[in-house]
């Protein structure tokens, strides 16, 4: 279901408040060492996580009720209108688990919606840096990749290497030994360094939908280019390995080398 112009403001209007709904959780929260629990993949949750999803999921609920919901915390809920043509809202409350419960600010929620498939409109919301993106408000020029066109000049990021493969994990130090300066950590935020120009790479694997999805607008509208390893589109049926590159040539020799070792 293509959605129409005028229904499209009432849904960047939706991202907008879901953004503030999130921090205002935070903001009531700060301070506080919340305690952590491991889920059966061994990742940490905490109260935080199911409450910010929680509320989201309410506010969409309200103002969007024929739409699914695709969460980290809770799982999938079919809304009225089950095609999946249809709008779905791909939420992760707290990307970056590891870094919160560790007293890192490099963490963020996620909020993205789907149109026909594919991803749409995308925000990350990064209340302890007090920053926050919008796929449908990069009009800003501090607000754009960086134009690195050679890997020997690109700074690469990474959350971490733990998800590699053994061939995949190949194919990364390749291309981690061809750039100039590489790092591991940084979840969402390495996404909006590279939309303003401070990395030009981010190369992950193993990801989840709520991971991704949100964040392929911001990318896309700031001038970069976000695909799996095989250069193909992410949509909700990506496997969950991603590049995200500053430009198209970066992006091109980074597929390349990344594809040396799933040949």
């Amino acid at each position: 279901m293509k959605v129409q112009r005028r229904d499209g403001q009432y849904y960047k209007q939706t991202v907008r408040r879901l953004c503030e709904l999130a921090r205002s959780i935070w903001s009531s929260h700060a301070g506080e060492l919340l305690q952590f629990e491991r889920k059966q993949d061994r990742s940490p949750v905490t109260e935080l996580d199911r409450e910010i999803e929680l509320a989201l999921r309410a506010c969409i609920n309200s103002r969007h009720p024929d739409d699914s919901i695709i969460g980290e915390e809770f799982g999938f809920l079919a809304g009225a209108e089950s095609r999946s043509s249809a709008p779905r809202w791909v939420i992760d409350p707290l990307d970056g688990t590891k870094a919160f419960v560790t007293g890192s600010p490099l963490w963020g929620t996620l909020i993205g919606v789907l149109n026909e498939g594919t991803p749409w409109l995308g925000a990350i919301e990064m209340p302890a840096l007090h920053e926050r993106l919008f796929s449908f408000d990069i009009e800003d020029e501090s607000i754009r990749t960086s134009r690195c066109s050679e890997l020997a000049a690109a700074r690469l990021c990474t959350t971490t290497p733990d998800k590699f493969t053994s061939v995949e994990r190949i194919g990364f130090d390749r291309l981690s030994k061809a750039v100039a300066v590489h790092r591991y950590g940084g979840d969402c935020f390495n996404y909006a360094a590279l939309a303003a120009g401070r990395c030009d790479l981010v190369v992950e694997a193993g990801l989840a939908l709520h991971d991704f999805l949100p964040i392929v607008p911001i990318v896309r509208q700031a001038g970069g280019v976000m695909t799996d390893w095989q250069g193909q589109a992410l949509t909700e049926n990506a496997a969950g390995n991603v590049l995200a590159a500053s430009t198209p040539a970066l992006h091109s020799q980074a597929l390349q080398t990344l594809a040396v070792s799933l040949r």
